[in-house]
């Protein structure tokens, strides 16, 4: 114990003497404060019982801005006479909801594919199908659908949603798929 004194006395009054020295002073509780202290030193206003170290300011959450969304896509087939551009009875009436649906969903791409039956030779029906997607490609225009949104393709014969052999007259391969997102 004796020891322990020794050893901790002399830091003791190293302790006390710093505590009492002039420096002390130059800053501190009863000497006005300096400007240099209070330029970097925001001044806090305290209440009762608090600290200045737990007077954090609240976090600032930044707005996040408003998301896109893309419209879900969208796919339909219309269905043409046989060696015409003319529609079908019911792809005349399902035609304008199409149209409709499109320019009221505002997609960015839409493509065209045409497609034909085996009735006829394969030159002959990658033309045919050509016409038959830009026939499409025009009523969407007309209807207010941008040009540039618009992309089409021929298949012809190639792409059969029904296979038959050639020369075979067949609906539901004289189609167009209207592809939309």
């Amino acid at each position: 114990m004796i020891n322990l004194c020794r050893m901790y006395l002399p830091l003791l009054a190293i302790l006390v003497a710093a505590g009492c020295s002039p420096i002390h002073n130059t800053v501190g509780p009863d000497r006005e404060r300096s400007d240099l202290r209070e330029s970097v030193e925001a001044p806090y206003q305290l209440s009762a019982g608090e600290s200045p170290f737990c007077n954090v300011p609240p976090m600032q959450i930044p707005e996040t801005p408003e998301l896109v969304v893309a419209p879900e896509p969208f796919s339909a087939k219309l269905y043409f006479l046989l060696d015409k551009t003319e529609f079908t009875q019911e792809s005349k009436v399902e035609a304008r909801d199409i149209y409709q649906e499109i320019l009221d969903r505002d997609f960015s791409e839409i493509v065209i594919s045409g497609h034909t039956d085996t009735s006829a030779s394969n030159a002959y029906n990658e033309a045919l199908s050509l016409r038959r997607s830009q026939k499409v490609r025009q009523d969407l225009i007309a209807y207010g659908v941008p040009a540039e949104n618009i992309r089409i393709s021929a298949e012809g014969e190639y792409r059969l949603l029904v296979s038959t052999p050639d020369d075979t007259v067949e609906v539901r391969n004289r189609r167009v798929e209207i592809n939309a997102r």
